[in-house]
């Protein structure tokens, strides 16, 4: 796969689509390839699909803050071409929408390609980090806008289990030279949970089932948001003796 981000400003009309269930890391990836497409008078939106809108605190913080138009989308008309990012067109992550051409921009392993416009770097800790070295072979800085950085910055952070995974020189490379809003950054990072969240956390982490002879957890939460899920599983595997877990939640549809 190999793509550059001026064959999308070719395109008179882009939609860049975030995966369901938007993190941070998607969201900032998105947002900079928008950015970059709109100084570039690419008429381009930046959405996501799915079942529910966006609830979790530092991610609503995150957009309002460094002022990101992500759309929530039920239905679409034919986009001239559709970008997802941080996500594969047509997997199960992301809403399916119709589109005359489909790109993707992403760091997890694919092997169905879905189209010629793929850049798909599976060996980096996050979708931001192959963002910025796009960017930067067209010649632009993520250090020219302060919202950019930042928001790759973080979408970094998050994905990476705050930088303790970092899995390629560009991923550093984002990490040591971005130019990030600090008093933005350190508001994301006191974010990440709503009380209530907590409470579901700290319940579902007290009811944790577990087969000490292969080092496996089971732990159950109430409904909530998927990054919920993750944030628990995150915290399961630091316990000694804890390899591998699995965290569900029964949701009405499913």
């Amino acid at each position: 796969f190999e793509m550059r981000l001026k064959e999308l400003s070719e395109y008179s009309s882009v939609v860049i689509q975030c995966h369901d269930f938007p993190d941070a890391d998607t969201i900032a990836s998105g947002f900079a390839v928008y950015t970059y497409l709109k100084k570039r008078g690419t008429k381009v939106r930046l959405i996501y699909g799915g079942k529910n809108k966006i609830t979790k605190p530092n991610l609503i913080i995150m957009t309002e803050q460094l002022e990101i138009p992500l759309e929530y989308v039920t239905e679409l008309s034919e986009a001239e071409l559709l970008l997802t990012v941080d996500c594969v067109y047509g997997e199960g992550n992301v809403t399916k929408f119709p589109a005359k051409q489909v790109a993707v921009i992403d760091h997890h392993l694919c092997n169905r390609p879905v189209s010629e416009l793929m850049e798909v770097r599976s060996g980096y800790g996050s979708c931001a980090s192959v963002v910025a070295e796009l960017l930067r072979a067209e010649g632009v800085s993520v250090n020219e806008d302060t919202a950019v950085a930042t928001a790759l910055y973080y979408g970094l952070y998050t994905d990476t289990n705050a930088f303790g995974e970092l899995n390629h020189p560009a991923d550093k490379d984002l990490r040591d030279f971005a130019k990030y809003d600090v008093s933005v950054f350190t508001l994301l990072k006191n974010s990440n949970l709503s009380l209530e969240e907590m409470q579901i956390a700290g319940d579902a982490l007290k009811h944790y089932r577990y087969r000490q002879e292969y080092r496996f957890a089971v732990v159950q939460a109430k409904p909530c948001d998927p990054n919920i899920l993750g944030f628990i599983s995150d915290l399961l595997l630091q316990a000694d003796g804890v390899d591998t877990c699995v965290v569900f939640c029964k949701m009405p549809s499913g």
